[in-house]
């Protein structure tokens, strides 16, 4: 029968013996280990969760291989189980579906369709989850596998329990009782029909407890208690907790409030223990109310505030927790705290539509016990508040107008400048290829040319009737200094005076009267020009930073670097980089550099 050893195994302990067997094969190469052996380490507990999720995928991907239907079922389930997020297991459980229906076969598509609706309840779309539960049952119900099937049905029992139809919920649920409790003897299954037997009645008692049964739920928690001996220590402490839970919460309705306050204490770490933040919750709502009912409400309030943590950090509550916030509200407006009351007045209306989107089914307690009992009182202060929020909320329109139209004229401002930056950009790149044209024209027509450009000669400086020529050889030893590059170095006027054959006095007559220019100026504006003309051709240039590029061209600095390209080109260096690169020939430049090198 597929997949009843797995819910054997889901539940058994292993012994002494297996965990042995297990540590011995931990160290061996699990890729030649069977399909059997790698069950038997994924569910001992002895790998860790990313070494567990790498010995799962290997097991399904081996099963699939090998054909063994049941062990791809056993994958997938675990798959889905193991999962945090909604979508992951969704798919692995639609493949799930897929191979199930593949198989034709009405136990698996059964156990396919009840995962679906663990998926969907656990997320609390009940309607969706009921639907899937209910199609399980059907298949499960063809299939003659009664074990299943009733597991199946007291998670339908559940759904019916979140979607308060009562009836329905205490009807199925007293099915599968029955049938746990007749087959409590089973030799080969006892301890899992025990454990669902106490799970079922667990499930009763919450039942019984909202339809208000409470002769009924006395004795049901009687029978709870004298099953949860006979289970396994381990097992025991937990059953015991969430008895002891219910049990709190009866004897609250009984009005025993120092019994309900010590199994609700004594049920709490447990729960916790066990991660069920929802019903540590619950424990902390029948605190609250003990506390309230006996005239503590000091001692109340923080037990009904860790439910608004938990609504506010983790976005969950449900119709039971929500009930926290109307004595929250009753708080504040008997403290005539205004803010505050209305701060929870509104949470619980948020958290009331919340409620009914996600079911629209979840109306009984909602109406009755929140939008009339609670809600009413503070009804009337809510809507003066509203009231006065309409001329604040005209205020904060009119502040969004003038965001809205600072942020639009912001738009056309930023527009304008990259309209500029661009039409610069351009302007530049067309100047470059311009130069490029020039120099490589020259470069053909002074092909045979030779000239010497190793050194710069001393000149001996005539008194007063040459000084034309003087101007001449300057310029030429300078068109000289500029070709080597010589402007690239760090350079006194005193320096270049020397190489040129001259002195600092006539050198700076020159640059003012010949070049209309200061010797600084000079130097920017040439090492300027040599990066925007390597910042065009060379792509590998881009990829250094601000301060190597200033010492790539000269400039002491990235500061002085980036303020006298600013200056110049009346663009900055990052905007022109920028430029550049989005530029589709740089583009295919930048791809033939990298093929070359």
């Amino acid at each position: 029968m597929f997949l009843k050893k797995f819910w054997i195994l889901f539940f058994l302990s292993f012994s002494g013996c297996f965990f042995y067997f297990a540590a011995a094969q931990n160290n061996a190469d699990y890729k030649n280990w069977t399909l059997k052996e790698l069950l038997f380490m994924i569910n001992s507990g002895k790998l860790t969760p990313a070494d567990r999720e790498i010995y799962l995928e290997y097991y399904l991907q081996k099963a699939k291989k090998e054909q063994s239907a049941e062990d791809i079922i056993t994958a997938y389930r675990k798959k889905v189980y193991q999962l945090s997020n909604y979508t992951g297991k969704k798919q692995y459980a639609d493949s799930l579906l897929s191979f199930a229906l593949q198989l034709k076969d009405s136990q698996a598509i059964g156990i396919a369709y009840n995962i679906k609706s663990y998926i969907e309840e656990i997320n609390k779309n009940y309607q969706k989850a009921l639907d899937y539960g209910l199609t399980a049952e059907e298949y499960l119900e063809k299939a003659n596998d009664n074990y299943t099937l009733n597991i199946i049905k007291s998670s339908v029992g559940s759904i019916y329990y979140h979607l308060e139809d009562y009836a329905k919920s205490e009807k199925i649920t007293l099915e599968t009782v029955t049938y746990y409790q007749n087959h409590l003897k089973d030799t080969d299954n006892a301890y899992n029909n025990l454990r669902g037997y106490i799970n079922n009645l667990y499930g009763l008692g919450k039942t019984y407890f909202r339809l208000q049964k409470n002769d009924t739920l006395s004795l049901l928690l009687n029978e709870g208690y004298i099953a949860i001996n006979q289970l396994n220590t381990k097992d025991k402490i937990l059953e015991t907790a969430y008895f002891d839970l219910i049990s709190g919460m009866y004897n609250h309705r009984m009005q025993h409030y120092t019994a309900s306050d010590s199994l609700l204490n004594a049920a709490l770490l447990p729960i916790q223990n066990n991660g069920d933040f929802a019903n540590e919750h619950l424990a902390y709502l029948y605190l609250g109310k003990n506390a309230w009912d006996t005239g503590q409400r000091e001692r109340a309030l923080p037990y009904f505030e860790k439910i608004e943590t938990l609504y506010q950090n983790q976005n969950f509550s449900n119709v039971e927790l929500s009930e926290a916030f109307s004595y929250l509200i009753t708080y504040y407006q008997d403290k005539k705290e205004m803010e505050k009351e209305l701060h929870y007045t509104k949470l619980l209306m948020r958290l009331s539509t919340e409620l009914h989107k996600q079911n629209s089914r979840l109306s009984s307690y909602m109406h009755t016990h929140l939008d009339t009992k609670k809600l009413e009182t503070s009804k009337k202060k809510l809507e003066h508040e509203l009231t006065k929020s309409k001329l604040k909320i005209k205020e904060l329109y009119g502040i969004v107008v003038v965001l809205a139209l600072v942020l639009f004229a912001g738009l056309l401002y930023y527009q304008k400048v990259q309209k500029k930056l661009k039409q610069q950009y351009k302007q530049l790149i067309s100047q470059q290829q311009h130069e490029q044209e020039q120099t490589e024209s020259l470069t053909q027509n002074n092909e045979e040319e030779t000239k010497d450009n190793t050194g710069l000669q001393n000149v001996e400086m005539p008194e007063t009737a040459e000084v034309l020529n003087t101007v001449q050889i300057i310029f030429k030893k300078l068109e000289n200094f500029e070709k080597q590059k010589g402007f690239l170095q760090k350079i006194t006027q005193d320096e270049l005076a020397r190489q040129l054959g001259t002195n600092r006095n006539t050198l700076s007559k020159f640059f003012n009267e010949e070049k209309k220019i200061s010797f600084s100026d000079y130097l920017k504006h040439l090492r300027i020009q040599h990066a925007i003309r390597e910042l065009t051709y060379n792509p590998k240039l881009h990829h250094m930073t601000l301060n190597g590029l200033a010492d790539e061209f000269g400039f002491g600095s990235g500061k002085n670097f980036s303020a006298s390209f600013k200056e110049i080109a009346k663009i900055s260096v990052m905007d022109f980089i920028k430029m550049r690169r989005q530029d589709e020939n740089f583009k295919e430049l930048d791809k033939e550099q990298l093929s070359s090198s």
